[in-house]
């Protein structure tokens, strides 16, 4: 017996210790908890502020593109593409009538040039009028007098078709200018039409289409806002049992040091005593084994939230991209390709209005050349009448001097009959003139007409310009919104990402509370222990921890294994008792 008395002190002194020990390594656990709970918390509770941030992204881009906005912006692109399909044919009737005036730009040159020439043989013969006279006694100094006079003239007409030309050629290069406009444009329209208004009926089509997207995926974001909602709430609530853990802990804890400091149970003899210390750490073990199984029952829960809140991100995120135009991976904004497209048929119908302004201003041009070349051709005309008259004075006196003077006769006839060349090229000059300024008055009269035509560019321009800013003002909305949430958005989805692979409660606490739960089991030995005569040394201390507990479970495990005390003291004030079961669920 004395052996055996020695072999029981020495279980419960090696008992204490170990106690001890089990005591530290549930400290280091419900440090874990108080940190990585805490940890838990902050993820959760940025998680719903990035989930909503993306969730009022989406309505921000809904807004952005609302009913009003895409009803009047397709009706306004598809009038505008109508105007553009019918651009072309006003287009190549200006073109054909610009062309004319260069052809009578060149016809005119053509006068020129013959003009000059006849200008030049006159020239020539007045010259051969004063040479030849000087030779002629009889003809005396008259007709180098006036033969000079004629030369003046001529001088003068060569001096009028001069200032003629030079005005000719500013208008030709004008009337070319023009033309080579109208072509770019021709070929602008021949690479533009019907691209681009198919393009915009396409796109007002897409607009609709993108707002039923928007739309619908709205309704799909409301599903998932409600389904992240129960995840948060059912984490936050799960969250609860790190602190219910963290305190079970400090009751077990407390119980051991409460078996340490325990007088009743130190003034029992040896056996009893080992069986009061097997006792206890038969009740710390089941308030253990209770405690992990609602840690890992909770703790799963978790871990299942993160992990489903973590995939509704992604899908949020999903539905951002859908939402926004970004499809297969393709980082395009619809919007912004949208306002591109108008954007060129802006610019297309901003080239045709500035067409029609050039032609305008080239008619005008036109027709004012056209007057003043007028007037520079009757001065010619004048001095071609002033020559005619001259030769014909010169032939007159000629007979009047008789043989001496039928040489200046005969050169006489010849400046009268180049006389009646210029006269001619005067006229054609005159016939070229009238031309162009009649087409130069037609094409002005045509652009007047074309006013309604006018309007509908001018119109297309206006709604395409109204177009632009509506869907640059919504691009710029949505990009704005985007902005905003893709970054928040982007770092939930890998927070949560991590948070399921970092927050390993299960290994981290659960595991130290199985192994804890095990070696005070190990510890109190076999099931049943005889408590009836050590029942008064236990009573105090079932007493003490009955009223440290606030939940209750515990109460439930206590009052389980300690009905064979009799009277124990193992209630405790409602008012004093957190029913922490009851928040769980």
């Amino acid at each position: 017996m004395g052996l055996s008395a020695e072999a029981t002190v020495s279980q419960t002194t090696a008992a204490s210790g170990e106690g001890a020990r089990i005591s530290q390594r549930l400290e280091s656990a419900r440090q874990v908890v108080e940190s990585r709970f805490l940890e838990a918390g902050d993820v959760l509770s940025r998680a719903v502020d990035g989930v909503s941030a993306l969730i009022a992204g989406l309505d921000s881009m809904r807004g952005n593109l609302d009913a009003d906005t895409v009803s009047s912006t397709t009706a306004d692109l598809a009038r505008a593409a109508e105007s553009l399909k019918s651009l072309p044919d006003s287009l190549g009737a200006r073109r054909e009538r610009v062309s004319e005036l260069v052809k009578f730009g060149d016809r005119l040159g053509a006068c020129i040039e013959e003009m000059r020439q006849h200008l030049a043989y006159l020239r020539v013969f007045a010259i051969n009028i004063k040479i030849t006279s000087g030779g002629i006694a009889a003809a005396g100094p008259e007709f180098a007098i006036f033969a000079q006079e004629i030369y003046d003239c001529i001088d003068l007409g060569r001096t009028q078709l001069d200032a003629f030309a030079g005005e000719l050629a500013g208008l030709d290069h004008t009337l070319r200018g023009a033309l080579t406009h109208e072509h770019e444009l021709a070929r602008d329209c021949v690479a533009l039409l019907p691209a681009v208004p198919d393009a915009l009926t396409a796109s007002a089509g897409a607009i609709a289409d993108h707002h039923a997207k928007i739309a619908q995926v709205a309704t799909s974001v409301a599903s998932l806002a409600r389904d992240v909602q129960k995840k948060v709430g059912s984490g936050l609530a799960a969250l609860q049992i790190g602190d219910i853990t963290r305190q079970r802990i400090e009751h077990v804890q407390a119980g051991l040091k409460y078996l340490d400091d325990s007088a009743e149970i130190a003034a029992l003899d040896a056996e009893p005593r080992a069986r009061a210390h097997a006792f206890v750490h038969r009740l710390l073990g089941a308030q253990l084994v209770a405690t992990a199984e609602d840690f890992h029952r909770d703790v799963s829960r978790i871990g299942q939230n993160v992990i489903g809140m973590a995939a509704d991100a992604t899908e949020l995120l999903r539905l951002r991209d859908l939402a926004s135009g970004q499809t297969d991976g393709k980082d395009t904004n619809f919007l912004r390709n949208l306002e591109g497209n108008v954007g060129q048929a802006l610019e297309l119908v901003g080239d045709m209005t500035a067409g029609e302004q050039a032609a305008e201003d080239v008619s005008r041009s036109a027709a004012v050349s056209a007057r003043d070349l007028s007037e520079r051709i009757a001065g010619i005309q004048n001095i071609r009448a002033d020559v005619q008259m001259m030769a014909l004075n010169t032939t007159l006196k000629c007979s009047r001097i008789g043989e001496t003077g039928k040489p200046l006769g005969v050169i006489a006839i010849e400046l009268r009959q180049h006389a009646i060349h210029l006269e001619k090229s005067a006229a054609h000059t005159t016939s070229a003139l009238e031309g162009l300024f009649n087409a130069a008055e037609a094409l002005g009269q045509r652009e007047a007409a074309q006013g309604d035509e006018d309007g509908k560019a001018a119109a297309a321009a206006n709604v395409l310009s109204d177009a632009v800013t509506r869907i640059g003002k919504a691009g710029d909305g949505v990009e704005t919104a985007l902005t905003a949430v893709a970054r928040q958005g982007a770092e939930v989805v890998e927070m949560l990402r991590r948070a399921s692979q970092r927050f390993d409660f299960h290994k981290q606490i659960g595991s130290v509370l199985d192994a804890a739960a095990n070696q005070l089991l190990d510890m109190a030995g076999d099931d049943h222990i005889e408590t009836g005569d050590i029942a008064p040394a236990l009573r105090p201390l079932s007493d003490k921890l009955a009223k440290q507990y606030t939940m209750a479970q515990e109460r439930e495990v206590h009052r389980a294994l300690t009905e064979g005390l009799g009277e124990a003291a193992v209630e405790v004030e409602a008012a004093q008792v957190v029913e922490d079961d009851d928040l769980l669920f």
